[in-house]
Order: structure tokens, then sequence, then C-alpha cells
């Protein structure tokens, strides 16, 4: 099945992360592309993560759904569905890792004036069977006209 036309976007995205008494808040703004398959969006951008290298993400977006899958430097496939414990894989290069995410908060919305998009989800991160933290992302998508 071909893809749809692919639309150069900007994406903008905060991370809110929580461990123990830490917080620490990341912000992201890449330049990707966006196109549409089926009842999915699918947005794909490259991050540069200090000290690691360079990261593929794509964002596979569907209205109760966020699958999060990254290539490269690192490796990730992680599923956020509200109200669901979510299992995945975390790889630094060192050998995966078992991950579970429990969703509580997930709103997609997408205005139809110009293309915008906005994600927010909210998980506690599990990772080898051990807590370790609460995570608040936020995405916004628009189109890069």
């Amino acid at each position: 099945m071909a893809d749809t036309a692919k639309t150069p976007v900007k994406v903008a995205m905060t991370t809110n992360m929580q461990q123990e008494d830490e917080r620490e808040t990341i912000q992201l703004n890449a330049d990707g592309e966006m196109y549409e398959k089926q009842e999915w969006t699918y947005v794909r951008f490259e991050e540069e993560l200090e000290g690691i290298g360079k990261v593929q993400t794509t964002l596979k977006i569907g209205n109760a759904e966020v699958m999060v899958l990254r290539s490269g430097a690192v490796a990730m496939r992680q599923v956020y569905a509200y109200g669901e414990r979510t299992e995945g894989t975390y790889d630094m290069g060192y050998g995966r890792l078992h991950t579970e995410a429990v969703t509580d908060h997930l709103a997609v919305t997408k205005a139809n004036l110009g293309w915008v998009m906005h994600i927010d989800f909210h998980y506690r991160l599990v990772l080898q069977g051990t807590p370790v933290g609460r995570y608040e992302i936020s995405i916004v998508i628009e189109e890069d006209a």
C-alpha cells in the first residue's frame, strides 16, 4: 500500500520528568515530515541526543494511542494507551531492556484550520521491573508552510 503525500512539519516537544525527588524538563524542536496512512498519522523527525548521537524518531498517532519508535543511537518501541499498561523495549547499545508504561492521560487534537496537531500524554515508566519515574510529554506538530 503506497504512502500518501508527505508534508514538511515543525515538531516542538517538551518532556517533564520526575524521578524520585528530581525534576527535569527537556525541550526539542525539529524539522520532520508527516503523512497519513489508513487511520494513522505518522510523524518522522531526527533528534541529536547530547553525548549519545543521532536518533530517528517516528510517532504513530491514532485516536486512542501513540506509538514511539526510535532507531539509531537509541532503539525504542513503546505504545502509550490511556488506562493501559503497555510493554516495550529500550536499547542504547548495551543490550535490550524491557519497559512498561502505565498511561494515565492521553489527548490527541487536530485543528482543521491549517494543519496543527497537539499530543499530550502522561505515564509512569517501569524499566526492567523497577519504577523509574513519571513523564509528561507535550508535542505540537505544525505544517511547515
